[in-house]
């Protein structure tokens, strides 16, 4: 939901307008972002520049083990200020890297890694650290083929593998640790001193402005740009504490594709912002923010920051996860094609860079989401159809819409209420008028086995009758002011607000209790609730209308004495955390959260599920919001989408036709839309749009053992739900930059949703591998080279172009039902799409979809194998199996494992669901029989029509009718050619 920018009576409807960029800052009114970008055009010039930072070799201290050091780092600039460094290699051979100031003024915010790693990595007990006369080196790895040097002077940190450069920390002298100051001791070093006309060359007992060494002025600038005060617009930024900002290259010598930092609206490959070729003029912008109508090709900061980089070439990929949750700029380039750069600036914080090392994409999502943890399984409604606007406006409102859905035969899991159903936006609170029975309305959704979602805002209303207000008071748990010591105030939908201070851990339970739906004594709780009601965190950037970029004072002190511009970029996703254990915390045993967040941080993924924010009604942003869908899965955020139709406008019924299309490829599935746009639930739709529709998300239904079975193995190894061409395909350069078609999961789907109007045919890239990709819908098999090849097929508007890689099986549920619980019993079909060589494989995993017992082994987890019975005959034997029983090990929990029986309670209450077709596509001749326990079974066969030089051919189909074989058993079937 938009922010307003500035004061106002909040229950007025806002206009539709423009973004507003005045209201955000660029990097030339960002002071510290300035004097960053100023360092490394000075450092671009001068080619005998190097970075002051070195190592005190007789510091270097190694841990007994010899697993780690720390050294004692100098800067050539500022002798007086001490620096320490810390550097380590985990179990898995990430790298992490950590310099602090030492015995400064006072202590930089060091906690960022604290709220996003998933617990302390352990230190490798194996590799082993040795110092020379030049550095430190370590070697791990397949015959020690990774190679870490950090060494003394300047202080540079490079990773190598094979003897190739992968990954360079200060290769180009760019860090630049800002340390702390009084205005005293900087006024006192300007007397009686000059500037150096030549900084570099300056003879060195010269005196300089800004410091005693003659580099001083050249490294930092002639002038004190934004060190103690700073202003945008009508807004003034005290900083008592001085500079202090952050800066760092980090450098890919031989990788020309960087992806990952988001959130922002743009290409999956990042386009450059420096340099020959840069698309922008601007970096991208990391700092969580209320845009209003955000542009669709833009480096402007979003919603969410997650400072996670990978960068990828035909040999490996490598990545950087940045520890810090202040805003930060990041500048992009390209030395060479072969090669980027990146250049990192920080408001505040320490140095905490872990340096991912692959080399496979897989390596990367498993080291990085070991660290920040594994996206949550959510529970199996939550990837059903979600139906919201701003407002449903009544408990009378609510039924009609879920009546007119079930009217016409439209499956939907999820209402959803906006902020209108509480009372003068007093969060929790009904506003009675329009709502008389809340419990009641929510439980006449819930009798259809579908879920309504509620919002909470973070804004609390500051008045006396607000329970949920006044108990924060009285605790001493809201934000402050710059004081220290009064209460924040600040404007949002509530009118005059104030925040909780998430931060503080007296308010962590406190908060948990408000969402106990049985009476808690004198502690107010939200009892007109259910215990299956989800909950949707929005403006938790947080977005505060009358504030400085729509947002808090960065002078705000939080728990612990941090300003809030230390902690402005994690802040949101302690507001969706603890929603998440307030949730699970109703029931005993807990049930899995469904909560929905805006404002993100590295991390927020073990919490629930995010989406795109307040994106228009235009075929620019869905074109877009697949592309940030993308970008999250790959940063570890699964569970993304983006508002079906768009926030904004009144779409066209072709742009939501498509958009639809575009929703049910994407793992969170929510059509959503502004208070002054028309209703346009897809039940008043006129013919034939409303059918399309309906058969599109019938087809997501249909597709939901896929999701699953996805979301399962993301919330084990870290592999996103749906997953770029580069990550499935990492040596086939023709796909690196392809952002508008993916996979889902690793079921071997291939989706090009059609984002473009009036399109009626689409081009989609075939990856490079001799492998037949068949048409989802009508079997035509297309046939791909050991150099990719593009294709070009129907897309009519109720067509999407979806295929299945040849050598997949595809288990889908083909019976429509109103929401997804309602299908626990419904049989499976089967897809079994043959590869060249006459093989397939796939996977299905079960659970009871909304509890935690799948950690005690109560699910099944099948594997589905076809291949040839015999070296050269043209059947194929599909056999079914216990995958868990095998205990693999990788890509496994193995908790879950350990406790597992095949004949677990879950096993048992799904053991009569069965297998009811059957469907082999690509199979080479007519089957003289078809058998499963030696008795033929019923089917009918369709001969393939072979390709012509003018087309593809069409696949043969042999469907097999109902074999009456149970999805947890183990099963074969025999077909003979």
């Amino acid at each position: 939901m938009r922010a307003f920018s500035s004061l106002l009576i909040v229950a007025a409807i806002p206009a539709v307008l423009a973004v507003k960029t005045h209201d955000f800052k660029t990097c030339s009114q960002a002071g510290f972002c300035r004097r960053g970008r100023a360092l490394s055009a000075r450092a671009a010039e001068n080619p005998s520049w190097k970075s002051p930072y070195s190592i005190d070799a007789s510091s270097v201290a190694l841990s007994p083990d010899h697993a780690a050091f720390t050294a004692a780092v100098r800067s050539s600039i500022y002798p007086d200020v001490k620096f320490g460094l810390d550097v380590r290699i985990h179990d898995d051979g990430v790298l992490r890297v950590r310099m602090d100031e030492v015995d400064g003024l006072r202590q930089r915010y060091n906690e960022a890694a604290s709220w996003a790693l998933l617990e302390e990595p352990k230190v490798s007990q194996k590799i082993q650290w040795s110092v020379g006369k030049n550095g430190v080196r370590a070697a791990y790895g397949p015959k020690n083929g990774v190679e870490v040097d950090v060494t003394f002077e300047p202080l540079q940190v490079t990773l190598r593998r094979d003897g190739k450069e992968q990954v360079v920390l200060n290769g180009r002298g760019l860090l630049h640790m800002e340390h702390f100051r009084t205005k005293e001791s900087v006024e006192k070093s300007k007397e009686g001193v000059e500037v150096p006309e030549e900084g570099l060359d300056t003879d060195e007992n010269a005196q300089v402005v800004l410091g005693a060494h003659p580099r001083t002025a050249w490294f930092e600038g002639d002038s004190e740009d934004g060190w103690w005060e700073e202003s945008f617009n009508s807004f003034t930024d005290p900083k008592p504490r001085g500079p202090e900002s952050l800066s760092v290259d980090i450098d890919f010598p031989n990788h020309g594709h960087v992806y990952g930092i988001p959130q922002h609206a743009t290409r999956l490959d990042l386009p450059l912002t420096t340099g020959e070729g840069a698309h922008y003029s601007d970096p991208y912008r990391l700092y969580n923010a209320d845009v209003f109508e955000y542009l669709a090709d833009s480096t402007m900061s979003l919603y969410g920051s997650i400072p996670v980089m990978y960068a990828h070439s035909a040999d490996s990929t490598v990545g950087i996860f940045n520890a810090v949750g202040s805003e930060t700029w990041i500048d992009v380039g390209r030395p060479s094609p072969k090669s980027t750069s990146s250049h990192w600036i920080s408001e505040t914080g320490i140095l905490d860079i872990f340096i991912l090392p692959g080399p496979t994409p897989a390596d990367i999502f498993g080291q990085y989401t070991r660290l920040t943890g594994t996206p949550a399984l959510p529970a199996h409604w939550a990837l059903g159809y979600h139906q919201c606007r701003w407002n449903y406006i009544s408990s009378d409102d609510v039924r009609s819409v879920q009546k007119r859905f079930d009217e016409e035969d439209i499956p939907v899991d999820v209402f959803w209420l906006d902020i209108e159903y509480s009372e003068d936006h007093k969060y929790f609170i009904w506003d009675k008028r329009h709502f008389p029975d809340p419990v009641d309305m929510i439980h006449d959704v819930e009798a259809i086995q579908r879920k309504m979602v509620v919002i909470v805002d973070p804004h609390l209303k500051r008045t006396d009758d607000y329970p949920v207000y006044t108990q924060a008071r009285d605790r001493g748990l809201l934000v402050k002011k710059g004081d220290g010591q009064t209460d924040y105030e600040g404007w949002c939908w509530s009118g005059s607000s104030a925040w909780v201070d998430f931060f503080h851990p007296g308010s962590w339970d406190w908060w948990k209790s408000l969402f106990k739906v049985q009476p808690q004594g004198d502690q107010w709780s939200w009892v007109e609730s259910t215990v299956d009601t989800g909950i949707w965190n929005d403006m938790n950037e947080p977005s505060i209308f009358n504030g400085p970029e729509i947002s808090m004072p960065r002078e705000n002190i939080h728990h612990g004495g941090w300003e809030h511009r230390d902690l402005h970029n994690i802040n949101g996703m302690l507001f969706s955390n603890l929603t998440s254990q307030a949730v699970m915390a109703r029931t005993d045993p807990p049930k899995r959260p469904f909560v929905l967040t805006r404002s993100f941080y590295a991390g927020s993924q073990r919490f629930g599920a995010m989406w795109t924010g307040d994106n228009l009604g235009t075929w620019e942003h869905m074109a877009v919001g697949v592309k940030m869908v993308l970008a999250n899965n790959i940063a570890g955020f699964s569970f993304a989408g983006s508002d079906v139709g768009g926030f904004f406008g009144n779409p066209e019924p072709e742009m939501l036709v498509r958009w639809y299309g575009v929703g049910v490829f994407s793992p969170f599935l929510r059509a959503h839309a502004h208070i002054d746009t028309k209703r346009r639930e897809p039940y008043l739709l006129d013919e034939p749009y409303k059918s399309i529709v309906r058969d599109m998300l019938r087809l997501r239904y249909s597709m939901l053992p896929v999701w699953y079975t996805a979301f399962r193995e993301a919330s084990v190894t870290g592999l996103p739900v749906v997953r770029p061409h580069f990550v499935v395909f990492p040596g086939d350069e023709n796909g690196f930059s392809l952002d508008d078609q993916f996979f889902v999961g690793g079921s071997g789907l291939l989706v090009k949703p059609v984002t473009r109007k009036g399109a009626t045919e689409e081009s989609v890239y075939l990856p490079a591998e001799d492998q037949v990709y068949y048409d989802y819908f009508n079997h035509n098999a297309y046939r791909s080279t050991s150099k990719g090849k593009n294709i070009t097929v129907p897309a009519e508007l109720h067509q999407i172009p979806l295929f299945i890689r040849g050598g997949s099986v595809i288990p889908t549920r083909e019976r429509p039902r109103r929401s997804s619980p309602l299908m626990k019993h419904d049989p499976f079909t089967l897809r079994v799409a043959l590869s060249n060589e006459g093989s397939a494989r796939g996977e299905l995993y079960l659970d009871d979809g909304e509890t935690f017992s799948h950690r005690d082994g109560k699910f099944v987890w099948r594997e589905f194998v076809a291949e040839k019975p015999a070296k050269k005959s043209k059947g194929v034997r599909l056999s079914s199996r216990n995958l868990a029983a095998q205990k693999p090990a990788e890509a496994v929990d193995q908790v879950a494992l350990a406790t597992y029986d095949s004949s677990n309670d879950f096993a048992k209450d799904v053991a009569q669901v069965r297998v009811e077709k059957v469907v082999v596509l690509g199979l080479a001749a007519k089957p003289s029989s078809v058998t499963a326990g030696g008795k033929e079974l019923q089917w009918t066969f369709t001969p393939g029509v072979a390709a012509s030089d003018k087309k593809e051919g069409t696949a043969s189909v042999l469907v097999i009718k109902d074999p009456k074989l149970s999805i947890t058993s183990d099963w074969e079937i025999l077909v003979q050619a």
